[in-house]
């Protein structure tokens, strides 16, 4: 089994595949990702079947405009997971005495998944559009942030899912700086980008982003109205001990997966 980093000694443990994927609501989208025999899989837009094993919000998604949707966001997965129900923030050695739960049910789920590499916090965030994206995935974030400050969860994290935000917006639009200052806020709650870690150096190839050759942006979504466009928002975060088994991270932007959904898969494989 091949060395991950120079210094770093090789691990007989098996890789962990984690995939990323807003499935549209489509109930055959389940046989296409059973393809990409994931280790874990966050899901946004999910209709979970019967059977599967994992965590979400079984009545589906309510927006704080009060809508109900069908679908949630969902982590399944193979190994045995449980939700994540005790997560507390602390600065120093105070721990605050808050809830750990969602405001807007289906919005987020976190779990708790017992992989071969240790137990892995795995969250699966969706950008609701029932107010502003950045307001809405800041304040899921609010309501997240304790997985990240937990010392029971916070050092094996893998957190992903269509965010609904990007940064390609025209120039002189203020949410190019609104929804930086959402990614931002990834980076400042120490998580890592891995999709932007494994990329290829240069420009996105018809990207329309005002970032010219410091482009990052990496094309997971196909808008029916501009198919040529390459956007992106989804994305895939890990905390620093993950990610520095980052093997790859790739967006399967192709006619095939687009076929079930307007967003791409996004795979990535951990080497403990």
């Amino acid at each position: 089994m091949r060395s991950i980093m120079a210094n770093r000694k090789t691990s007989t443990k098996p890789p962990i595949r984690v995939v990323v994927w807003n499935m549209a609501g489509k109930k055959r989208a389940w046989s296409a990702l059973d393809r990409l025999n994931a280790d874990i899989c966050l899901l946004t837009e999910a209709i979970v079947p019967a059977g599967r094993r994992g965590v979400w919000s079984p009545t589906g998604t309510t927006g704080r405009d009060l809508a109900q949707r069908p679908w949630t966001a969902a982590v399944v997965s193979g190994f045995e997971s449980s939700a994540i129900t005790e997560a507390r923030p602390r600065w120093r050695q105070s721990i605050r005495n808050v809830p750990f739960q969602c405001s807007r049910p289906g919005s987020w789920v976190a779990a708790r998944v017992e992989t071969g590499i240790g137990p892995v916090s795995a969250v699966a965030l969706y950008g609701l559009m029932d107010e502003l994206s950045d307001a809405s995935v800041h304040r899921s974030l609010s309501e997240l942030s304790p997985v990240l400050d937990d010392p029971a969860y916070k050092k094996l994290v893998v957190l992903g899912g269509d965010l609904n935000t990007g940064t390609q917006w025209p120039k002189n639009d203020a949410f190019n700086r609104r929804d930086r200052n959402v990614l931002d806020r990834f980076e400042a709650l120490g998580l890592v980008d891995c999709l932007r870690a494994k990329r290829a150096p240069g420009r996105l190839v018809g990207c329309q982003c005002v970032e010219g050759e410091n482009c990052s942006h990496v094309r997971t979504r196909r808008d029916r109205r501009y198919p040529k466009i390459p956007y992106q928002t989804d994305y895939l975060f890990a905390s620093p001990r993950l990610a520095a088994g980052l093997v790859s991270c790739e967006a399967l932007a192709t006619d095939e997966w687009f076929a079930f959904s307007d967003h791409a898969p996004i795979l990535a494989v951990f080497q403990p």
